[in-house]
């Protein structure tokens, strides 16, 4: 699950969500496929996978249907399950955007389906470092990566560390929001605090936060951040939020910050940052992000077209299109893409992906306010 508002409910899904999930009725040649994503990734089927699958299976037609919401999927994974153990059609071919955790036992009762068996052409594409669960097919991601003007940074810093001395050695050229109004912001310190604690994200689970735990290792992080804060942009300034990182960086007012990768990756393919504009992972451990997939019901009455639909999904022909399109992460590896979008975006890939979990942030963001930018008003 992406931590970024991914599954921000539009005004057209808030309603939905107020009504539940809206009911298909199974019919030939229908694959009933239910959304917990927003509309831009609606728009994205409809505008590419829909055309794109239809016309190379006739007589196919993907009915794409807003899910509610988290507890609308719920709702539908609930049937479905009770559909598997009544060994029934659930009226559900496909949940996009949900986990096959829930609910609880359907994953080892075999309700969904595993993937990694189900003699997907394109599997071996997926990249492993992108899977959760073998029921689960990752096939879109965003993740906090630097940005950056490669006309004028010639070394892009690969580690932590090496962002540190970089931001240090060039005053004034690097910028990240304040933490509670951006999460490319809140990744930037929560990656500095998995520094200063060792590079272990392990240390940082739902499950540990107590303010006792927390504080001995968020005290290790204030030194670190006061000390790069004079080099900051306008002489330590924050911006506020995602999209006044990007701006900054696409005036030219500074060289280097943090954003999310799809947010990156649309503004250099809508032109509005300069043409020299390039995006980069670090190397040592990752900033945070995820994936998003798709589950399909192992009793799906259409279960064959949905496997079909599944292994198109990853197919490099659709993968190009989440990376222009979409402006997502790829779920196959890079090496199966355009060659024009390896190039671009090669040094994006991940090689791992550190989640922080919300529950610590609250505590975190408070305590960086009392730190680090004692002087900004809230």
């Amino acid at each position: 699950m992406l931590r970024r508002d991914f599954l921000k409910y539009s005004a057209a899904g808030a309603g939905l969500l107020l009504a539940g999930p809206r009911v298909a009725f199974a019919a030939p040649g229908v694959l009933d496929i239910f959304f917990n994503s927003d509309t831009n990734v609606i728009d994205f089927w409809t505008q590419v996978v829909k055309p794109g699958f239809e016309a190379a299976n006739p007589g196919v037609t993907l009915n794409l249907v807003p899910g509610g919401g988290g507890s609308g999927i719920n709702t539908l994974a609930d049937r479905a399950y009770a559909a598997f153990q009544a060994k029934k059609d659930p009226q559900v071919d496909m949940l996009e955007a949900a986990a096959p955790f829930y609910p609880a036992g359907s994953l080892a009762a075999g309700l969904w389906v595993d993937f990694a068996k189900a003699g997907l052409a394109n599997y071996e594409k997926v990249n492993p470092v992108v899977v959760q669960s073998p029921a689960l097919l990752p096939y879109r991601g965003s993740q906090v990566v630097l940005m950056y003007n490669a006309e004028k940074v010639k070394d892009v810093p690969t580690t932590f560390a090496g962002l540190v001395a970089w931001i240090k050695a060039n005053p004034n050229q690097f910028a990240y929001s304040r933490p509670d109004l951006g999460d490319s912001g809140a990744c930037f310190i929560e990656r500095a605090l998995q520094e200063v604690t060792g590079q272990k994200p392990e240390l940082f689970l739902p499950e540990n936060y107590t303010e006792d735990y927390a504080k001995p290792m968020f005290e290790k992080l204030w030194p670190l951040l006061k000390d790069i804060q004079p080099a900051l942009f306008n002489g330590g300034e924050y911006t506020s939020g995602n999209t006044a990182s990007i701006q900054l960086l696409a005036s030219g007012a500074v060289t280097m910050t943090v954003a999310w990768s799809d947010m990156a990756l649309q503004a250099m393919s809508q032109g509005v940052v300069p043409d020299t504009t390039a995006v980069a992972q670090l190397q040592d451990l990752a900033f945070t992000g995820g994936f998003s997939g798709i589950i399909v019901p192992s009793v799906a009455a259409n279960k064959d077209m949905a496997l079909k639909l599944a292994d198109y999904l990853i197919s490099p022909e659709v993968q190009n299109h989440v990376v222009t399109d979409l402006g997502g992460f790829p779920g196959i590896k890079w090496e199966f893409m355009s060659k024009e979008l390896q190039e671009k975006f090669a040094k994006v890939a991940p090689k791992s992906i550190p989640i922080f979990p919300s529950n610590w942030e609250p505590s975190l963001f408070e305590a960086w306010y009392r730190n680090v930018a004692s002087d900004i008003k809230r």
